[in-house]
């Protein structure tokens, strides 16, 4: 064996051994990946995914946080799967990063499975000059094996994105407008004696679900099934939209495109929002420029279908590189405020309403776009997953009575069952006689002043 061939197989098998150490983030099957980084003087720094904080790549680590401060130009790279091609923005991938710290030769234990990078990080990196090489056989193999699991979920994600294709196909790619009328026709007749207050009250309760993207409070069905907060989006529209229903809202899309036509209301960017600056604009003048944005409204095409409007907020505010429920639950908070006032006196404004009803879907795109972060899903891919679980949870039906047109009483005997265990059942410790009054009777009580 040659000393080239030595040393390979030694700095090989440390990074297969470091890739041991990776663990899969919460929700996915992540690659296991190893990587040690060799310099002309011979010292070697190892990494893998997820070593310094979760999600992040070996090579990321390796290069933009263990040795970001040295030179490793012709240095020999070994990694156990190829390098990344694309990653969204503002992320850099690998093959880049490889390339731009003049890195001279890498070698490879695995090409990536998924289909939109495999071997596109070999050619990119050979493309600038890196001559790549495979591990031998026997550590290849022993690479495949580690990541057999990671192939599964790949392979498994492919087939859902064809099903999702299709489906969106057949099911899903309607305007936003057609999604606004069909919920208000299915749910018209049980929703007719609710006022909006009620209605902005359910739209409230369920974005509590939905919080649980934030505080990561873990909850579970009667069958002990765990909830997760994402499956909250479709039904924080459905009650958006029903709200918008009941205040007579003509077209969500004209109402969102009046205040969000390609661009931020405020500093009218359609892309680069800078926060700080929005917020010395809003200092000087609170109230967005509405000739303006209807002028930049006129001059471009309105979104269409959901997804495509998801995708015009990704455009416009921009997630972090990774998701931040945090923060963005914190806004959404202060608009379901702003909103609930709108409701409150929409009969002597209405015009604030139409303002305030579009900043809560603004801010729902946002928390769909972190979840679209979160699920590293390419850019051209996101809304589809919203799409996607919208028509599933709302597929042109109630899915409780089965019908077109809702028949389910006010009050489902599900939601019942489900609040039972929080409700005073022992005999003898909850009276509703002793703990409620009749209205009368409050009024009395409420009438006397001692």
């Amino acid at each position: 064996m040659t000393d080239q061939a030595s040393d390979d197989r030694k700095y090989i098998q440390m990074a297969v051994e470091a890739a041991r150490k990776c663990v899969s983030e919460p929700g996915r099957e992540s690659p296991k990946v190893g990587a040690v980084l060799v310099t002309k003087s011979g010292e070697p720094t190892v990494a893998y995914r997820g070593k310094l904080e979760s999600g992040e790549h070996a090579e990321f680590t390796l290069l933009d946080k263990l040795l970001a401060d040295e030179s490793v130009a012709g240095a020999t790279l070994y990694t156990t799967l190829e390098p990344c091609t694309t990653r969204n923005h503002p992320k850099v991938p690998c093959a880049q990063r490889v390339i731009d710290r003049k890195i001279s030769r890498v070698v490879i234990g695995m090409l990536d499975p998924n289909e939109k990078i495999c071997g596109k990080g070999v050619r990119r990196l050979r493309d600038a000059n890196i001559e790549t090489v495979l591990f031998p056989p026997d550590l290849a193999a022993d690479v495949e094996d580690q990541n057999r699991r990671f192939r599964r979920f790949i392979e498994g994600a492919a087939q859902k994105a064809e099903v999702d294709a299709q489906f969106i196909a057949r099911y899903g790619a309607r305007d936003i407008d057609d999604w606004y009328k069909t919920l208000n026709f299915i749910y018209a007749d049980r929703n007719f004696h609710r006022d909006a207050l009620a209605i902005y009250a359910h739209l409230t309760e369920v974005v509590g679900g939905l919080s649980q993207l934030a505080s990561e409070k873990k909850k579970a069905r009667a069958d002990g099934t765990p909830i997760t907060g994402d499956e909250f989006m479709p039904k924080a529209l459905a009650w958006w939209f029903t709200l918008c229903g009941k205040l007579g809202v003509t077209s969500v899309g004209d109402m969102l495109w009046l205040k969000f036509p390609g661009a931020c209301p405020y500093c009218r960017k359609e892309t680069d929002h800078d926060t700080s600056a929005c917020q010395k604009i809003k200092s000087k003048s609170p109230n967005p420029n509405w000739a303006e944005l209807r002028r930049i409204g006129r001059a471009r095409n309105r979104p269409s279908r959901l997804a495509d409007w998801q995708r015009m907020f990704r455009q416009i505010y921009k997630p972090h590189h990774k998701p931040d429920f945090q923060s963005t639950f914190a806004r959404l908070t202060e608009e379901l405020g702003e909103l609930a006032e709108a409701v409150r006196v929409f009969p002597a404004a209405p015009g604030y309403f139409l303002s305030e009803a579009a900043d809560v879907f603004a801010w729902l795109m946002n928390i769909q776009n972190n979840i679209d972060l979160r699920e590293d899903r390419e850019l051209t891919d996101y809304g589809i997953a919203l799409e996607r679980v919208l028509c599933e949870v709302y597929p042109n039906i109630c899915t409780d009575c089965n019908r077109g047109r809702c028949s389910c009483p006010p009050i489902l005997e599900a939601t019942v069952g489900r609040i039972a265990h929080e409700v005073p059942e022992e005999p003898g410790l909850f009276d509703p006689a002793a703990m409620f009054m009749r209205p009368d009777k409050a009024r009395a009580v409420f009438s006397v002043q001692e």
